[in-house]
């Protein structure tokens, strides 16, 4: 399973729908939730270290900045 979901990169956090996730191989399944101390972004919720980090607008983070007014991100799958 590690495997698999690691093939995804760093889409797989949009699978899940969640700001930051961090595989481990280990034994067994399991999972551990950790509240986030970053700031959320205005515009797509993601928590982030790099919301604030650009003046225009400053409640919003790189990530969107680049979509708003850049060429925009590349996914590969979701």
């Amino acid at each position: 399973l590690f495997q698999l979901l690691n093939s995804l990169g760093d889409d797989l956090k949009f699978a899940y729908m969640v700001s930051k996730l961090t595989l481990k191989v280990a034994a067994e399944n399991s999972v551990e939730v950790i509240p986030s101390v970053e700031a959320k972004c205005e515009r797509c919720w993601h928590y982030s270290a790099r919301v604030g980090q650009n003046t225009e607008p400053p409640t919003i983070c790189g990530r969107c900045v680049e979509n708003v007014a850049g060429n925009g991100e590349v996914r590969h799958f979701a």
